[in-house]
Order: C-alpha cells, then structure tokens, then sequence
C-alpha cells in the first residue's frame, strides 16, 4: 500500500536525499527530529506543486484521439495496433500536492493533499485494456522534537491523520470508449479515514559538518482496517562549507522487496540568498533541483526519474515538479 507521504520539491531535487538535512518545513515531512534545527517560526501557505512525466500527456492525448477504434475495435485496422505497440504495458502518471503548514524550532503542524494518477495501455491478446489507478490522501499532522542534551541527540514524533480515496480499474477497450468520468467521481466521493505515526531521531553535532538521521515512516499504520506496513529510512549529510551540501538515504532498509538499488538517494546542494542549485540521484536516475527565494515567494523546481517496476532499470519515470510557495 502506498505510503501517506508528502514529498518537497526542494528535495527531490536533491535526489529526496533529506533525512539528515531536514533544516527547513521539509522535516515536518521527513524527519520530525529536524524540527529542533529550525532557527525561526514559519508560515507556509498555498503550496501547490505538481509533475507529469514525459509521455503521460502523449498516452492521454492517444486514448482520447482514438475513442472510436476503442469502441469498433473488431475492425480497426494495422496502424491503429501498431500504435498500441508504441505504448503497451508503461506506467504513465501525474502528481499534483497542495499544503499549509506551520513550523517552529520544535513544533509543526500542516494539512496536506496529495492526489496520484497512473494510466497504462496494455495491449492484451484479443482486445486492449486501458489500465487505471488513483489515489488521492489527505492528511493532517502534528509533530513535536526535542534535544536530549546528550550525545548530541535529537529526537521527534509526528502523528498523521488520513482520509484516503482511491480508484483502481482495469477497462476494457469498449469500456474506455464508454467510460464517464462520473464514475470515477462516485468511485472517489467516499474517503477510508487512517492513521500512522513517524518517529525520527537525528545526530547533530552544532560544531561538526556531519550528521545523520533516521526515521520509523508509518509506524503502526493502518487505511481503511489495512495495513500501510511501517519503514525504516536512513541518511547521512556532510557541509564541507557553509552553503553546500552532501546527502544520502536509504528508503526503507527494512523491505524484502529486492529492489535495493532503487532505495538509494544521493544529492548534493549550493545555497545563494536569491538562487540554489541541486542534482541528486533518485532510485538510480538523474534528479536536477533549481529555487529563487524572495521575502515572502518561494519558486522551486525539480525535474527527477523514479522506478516504477520491480528491479533498478525494468521501467523509468521521469517527472517535472514546480513549486509556490508563500512563507513569512
């Protein structure tokens, strides 16, 4: 089951290397430990930002263009399955995410919505099918963090309620030609409420440019008397200087999926007052970061590839995320 998460932008351009930076409203979201690191209250209003890959328009644009070979699919001709070919059996998709949130040196509070869209055409034996899947959480978290005072410790908790909604279909090829989008709609009218816990604990030496992070994601976690199943991340950082920033993470060690190579995230960060520049490496593929901050507007952008089948390499996804952002 998909996790209840909220992924920042400036993250993911580092590769979504942050468990051990979080030195901004991020940690909220990735580390609640990290709140003690914030130096100032801050305000986060009407944050949107979304991404789409590459040929997630291109596959949508192809179903809609060609409702009627969906429909007398018994006489189409060549051209059209060769063109079923070209995108057969790849996940395409679309994220959009709108949140507030509040935050002060060990505090935090935010709602968030994150809605995700996948499509694919598998092409079948006897007649295409049209495969669809969407989820769209919203959630409400509370998180608080102190220092231990000893061993230069800190740690954090942060406690999520849930309400998920979600559609999961596969359609036949005279079923896409007839589908109304109300039935999505109804499918999506009734939310299954939730709940989960993350707790993070942080090493942080003030006069070290080291430090490490780790957090239990989901703990006790359940949607709709289900199971989300708890992870374990893990994260190193170093500031060789003041304004950049090395990162890696490890998304749930604790997973016997296989798929090691696809936890690993690595970044790296150069802070300017107006411009910072990010490049990561997420799930194995390239992730580019760039933001422009004023006073109260905050710009961010991050293009990044992610892995959607079972092994490092089965099958890309490469999005584009923006992001803005009021803050005081």
């Amino acid at each position: 089951m998909p996790h209840p998460t909220l992924s920042g932008i400036r993250p993911l351009g580092m590769g979504d290397a942050f468990v051990a930076v979080v030195d901004d409203r991020n940690a909220l979201y990735y580390n609640p430990a990290g709140l003690t690191r914030l130096g100032r209250a801050h305000l986060s209003g009407l944050g949107v930002h979304g991404g789409v890959d590459d040929e997630f328009l291109g596959v949508v644009e192809f179903i809609r263009d060609n409702e009627d070979a969906f429909a007398d699919f018994e006489n189409v001709d060549s051209a059209f399955l060769d063109e079923v070919t070209r995108y057969d059996d790849k996940w395409v998709g679309a994220d959009a995410a709108a949140y507030v949130d509040f935050t002060k040196p060990s505090l935090g509070f935010g709602v968030y919505s994150v809605g995700r869209g996948q499509i694919k055409v598998d092409r079948g034996v006897y007649e295409p099918r049209v495969i669809a899947r969407v989820i769209d959480d919203i959630v409400a978290v509370a998180a608080g963090a102190m220092d231990l005072d000893r061993a230069d410790l800190r740690v954090g908790a942060a406690v999520k309620a849930i309400w998920r909604r979600q559609f999961d279909r596969a359609l036949t090829a005279r079923e896409v030609a007839d589908f109304d989008t109300a039935t999505l709609t109804d499918r999506l009218s009734g939310a299954e409420p939730g709940f989960a816990m993350d707790l993070g604990v942080l090493w942080a030496p003030d006069a070290s440019p080291f430090s490490a992070g780790l957090v239990l994601r989901d703990a006790a976690g359940t949607i709709g008397g289900e199971s989300v199943g708890a992870a374990f991340d893990v994260g190193g950082a170093w500031r060789p200087v003041d304004r950049i920033t090395l990162a890696a993470d490890v998304k749930d060690i604790s997973g016997a999926d296989g798929r090691f190579g696809s936890k690993i995230n690595l970044g790296a960060e150069v802070r300017a007052p107006v411009v910072s520049f990010r490049a990561g490496l997420h799930q194995g593929y390239p992730a580019l970061g760039l933001s422009l901050g004023f006073p109260v507007l905050s710009l961010d952008y991050a293009f990044y590839g992610r892995e959607l089948g079972e092994l490092p390499g089965a099958e890309s996804q490469y999005l584009h995320a923006m992001e803005a952002r009021l803050g005081f």
